[in-house]
């Protein structure tokens, strides 16, 4: 009797490992139910992501550009006082999808995978001991669904594709310098960097519906994408000048 109570005790300790370690949102999901996504090219990978549920939500965002593979992180929490909320972006460095669709980066590692729900086959980024922390158990993984959103609706403004592509100088000559002015600046203001008070970026911007000033700094925030087309802007308005 003794024996058999410890040989249940074993098989219940795998069956929660099993179902429990895994998550897409809050539910616990289990490996059975995920497979190896087979893409017939690897762009299908590419697009956003939905991680957790509720204020632990968070957005991956994915694209290949001739800078290459952008892997950024949109999160948000609540201020001090409960009042606005705060978005905050993190930026994934060295990242690499192989032809096995593996995932990979200097901080997190996965796989693009298949999650079947109730009849239902959902495209999926799943990432081992992802940013959420939904589970405390070293090694477990986290499910993101692919959302069906463009590109140049994740990024706001007038000027999104400086945020999307590689900027050439010689499509740059053709704005004018004040458009590149607002083009460059866009790119920071997307972040919700705060302009001078009554300056012409601040102005301008705050007649913008997406715009919401919130930092003071958000290089951090910026993608070597951005860098880089920040650095050929500036570059073009000092031509023009």
């Amino acid at each position: 009797m003794i024996a058999f109570k410890y040989i249940l005790t074993i098989s219940i300790t795998v069956l929660a490992s099993n179902i429990f370690g895994q998550y897409i949102g809050y539910s616990p999901i289990a490996d059975s139910a995920v497979s190896r996504w087979k893409p017939v090219d690897q762009s299908e990978y590419f697009g956003t992501y939905r991680f957790g549920e509720s204020e632990s939500e968070s957005t991956l965002i994915l694209f290949q550009s001739k800078a290459g593979i952008i892997a950024q992180i949109k999160s948000g929490a609540w201020n001090s006082e409960a009042t606005d909320w705060i978005w905050q972006y993190d930026n994934l460095n060295n990242v690499t999808i192989d032809k096995q669709g593996n995932f990979y980066s200097d901080e997190y590692k996965g796989a693009f995978v298949y999650y079947e729900r109730e009849g239902e086959v959902i495209k999926c980024l799943k990432i081992v001991d992802s940013w959420n922390e939904v589970s405390l158990k070293e090694g477990a993984y986290e499910l993101g669904w692919k959302m069906d959103t463009a590109m140049d609706s994740v990024y706001k403004g007038a000027f999104t594709f400086a945020s999307i592509r590689l900027l050439l100088p010689k499509e740059l000559a053709d704005f004018s310098l004040k458009e590149l002015k607002t083009m460059r600046n866009e790119i920071f203001a997307r972040y919700g960097y705060t302009f001078n008070k009554g300056g012409e970026m601040d102005t301008y911007f705050r007649d913008q519906p997406w715009y919401r000033p919130q930092h003071s700094n958000v290089n951090a925030f910026l993608t070597l994408l951005e860098r880089k087309n920040i650095e050929e802007i500036l570059r073009m308005e000092n031509q023009k000048k």
